[in-house]
């Protein structure tokens, strides 16, 4: 007998994404009519034993430099292996376990991450340390930075940092997974887009960003069920990680207030704020420079790698620190302007990931600098706005390219070193700024042309993830 259900009304790929259909041959070919449910085999099961392999395969990938590589110099570019996290550990004053929240003496360089990461890395430190010994670090502070950091110990401690950060990005990719087969009850395998994605192996570990990409999966999934005051916590405890998501407060606002349910939006919003504020106004009492050098970082940096101010390096024209700051900022408000307008005036309400998505995209193409791991942010967004294999594919091997590009710049690899103009890692940086502006597209493509949104291809489906919003009359076409 046909399926029946829940389980016969969920989307299946095989049947609906050409890509995923042409990819299935090699296990038999798409699912059947009268195809039984697996007894376990849930979305959930599958898309959390693929996310297990693909983060085993982000550390397989960091595996030649925690061989050695990491601390050879230019071996680690050639590699491809390089992650922030061993860097912190020896040179960041992790090995002397310096508490977190708290100003340094000027021994170390100023950390610059965010109080809750910081708090992350200390637990994933002492986690480290105990595993291979607990060190003397009263001896260590007798001894000169560099010579700590030279230490053999220490970069054996460095790697078992890593490898514990691992565990812990593991989880947090799980939990983000978990979340995003919940947000379309009826289409769970979109959550695969994230839990599969090549971007996910490549720079799954090379920073904490899967604390706060968890975080922005939990909040979707929360607006999803109608849960406005924890989509606003979790929103609020990812801004506390790294700023971006509250990208999602405005898609929040904007679906909820043409839904005629701004309120709700409001009240996301408010416990989004109440929880950055709990997180940071006790960190910034008690390490205000240290809690402060994140921003200062941020205004004090110049144009760098992945933005297309990189571009005008081929003309030799130098953009200072002030200057790219401020149009920047003017960039961002320039984004969410535009995001606003097409959210109110299209004729059919948006999704909120295509909301998200292209607010969270067009500030990335705004930004002075976009790191490899930034792709990351996207990810769970794109997979929910455009779940379209070929779309997402095309996206990630421009991320890829760029991904070996410029670690290979850095090394001096490639035309025109480390320091010189290079042609080739310009070219990178505007194939990646090109692959993210194309998935725009595609998005404003299935926002006005709805058809063409493989979620409201059916003309039933209105917004999975929309809350209160979905299947909702549009307040603003009743007028």
């Amino acid at each position: 007998m046909p399926l029946r259900g829940v389980a016969a009304d969920r989307v299946r790929p095989t049947r609906e994404d050409p890509t995923v259909r042409a990819a299935s041959v090699a296990i038999g070919g798409p699912i059947g009519d009268y195809a039984r449910a697996h007894r376990w085999l849930s979305p959930l099961v599958v898309g959390l034993i693929v996310t297990t392999i693909a983060m085993a395969g982000a550390v397989l990938q960091k595996n030649p430099c925690a061989q050695g590589a990491w601390w050879e110099g230019s071996r680690t570019f050639a590699n491809l292996c390089y992650t922030d996290l061993a860097v912190e550990y020896t040179g960041g004053g992790l090995a002397e376990r310096v508490p977190p929240m708290t100003d340094g003496d000027g021994r170390w360089p100023e950390a610059d991450d965010t109080a809750p990461t910081a708090v992350v890395s200390y637990v994933a430190v002492v986690t480290a340390q105990v595993l291979t010994g607990w060190p003397d670090v009263a001896e260590r502070e007798d001894r000169s930075v560099v010579e700590v950091s030279a230490d053999a110990d220490v970069r054996d401690e460095a790697v078992a940092y890593v490898a514990v950060a691992a565990v812990l990005l593991l989880l947090a990719a799980l939990a983000a997974t978990a979340f995003l087969v919940g947000t379309h009850r009826l289409r769970p395998w979109d959550a695969m887009g994230f839990a599969a994605a090549p971007v996910l192996v490549l720079t799954g570990i090379v920073g904490w960003d899967l604390l706060a990409v968890a975080c922005t999966c939990g909040a979707l999934w929360a607006w999803s069920r109608r849960r406005a005051y924890l989509a606003g916590a979790l929103v609020g405890l990812g801004a506390a990680f790294d700023l971006y998501p509250a990208v999602l407060l405005l898609a929040f606002l904007l679906s909820a207030g043409r839904a005629g349910r701004l309120g709700t939006g409001g009240r996301a919003v408010g416990m989004a704020l109440v929880t950055w504020v709990a997180i940071n106004v006790p960190a910034y009492v008690l390490a205000p420079s240290g809690t402060v050098a994140f921003w200062e970082s941020w205004l004090d940096a110049e144009p760098s790698y992945g933005a297309f101010w990189e571009v005008f390096a081929l003309v030799d024209w130098h953009v200072d620190a002030t200057l790219s700051s401020q149009f920047a900022v003017l960039g961002y408000a320039l984004v969410l302007a535009g995001v606003a307008w097409i959210g109110l005036t299209a004729r059919r309400r948006p999704r909120v990931p295509q909301l998200a998505f292209l607010a969270l995209a067009g500030i990335m193409l705004v930004s002075k600098r976009i790191d490899p791991q930034d792709a990351l942010w996207l990810l769970p967004l794109a997979a929910l706005a455009r779940p379209y294999w070929r779309d997402l594919l095309i996206w990630q091997a421009c991320e890829a390219y760029y991904f070996c590009a410029v670690w290979w710049h850095l090394g001096g690899y490639t035309s025109g070193g480390g320091d010189g103009v290079d042609e080739l890692y310009i070219l990178a940086v505007l194939i990646r700024i090109g692959g993210i502006a194309w998935l725009m597209a595609m998005v404003l493509r299935d926002i006005y042309y709805p058809w063409y949104d493989p979620v409201r291809a059916d003309g039933l489906t209105d917004d999975p993830a929309g809350g209160d919003a979905d299947q909702a009359p549009d307040a603003l076409l009743l007028r």
